[in-house]
């Protein structure tokens, strides 16, 4: 069993990166086990979502191509 540090770090790179099959089903009965991490896990989706929509929003406006491209390079 997987201790809760090596949990978030793999919920972060979950985010980058596919786990394998058997680290996805580690990671989500830790998550089931432990209120934590869930919590943490469901905070890192939602600032990931917002900052997606932020992006977005960002690239939409008036900016000059130029603009658009080094910024969405800065939140890569």
């Amino acid at each position: 069993m997987r201790k809760c540090k090596q949990i978030i770090e793999l919920t972060s790179r979950e985010m980058q990166e596919p786990l394998s099959w058997l680290t996805r089903l580690e990671v989500r009965v830790h998550l089931l086990m432990c209120k934590t991490c869930r919590r943490y896990q469901q905070q890192l989706s939602f600032m990931d979502k917002a900052l997606s929509i932020m992006e977005q929003r960002l690239l939409s406006q008036h900016l000059s191509d130029s603009a658009k491209r080094r910024i969405a390079k800065k939140l890569e």
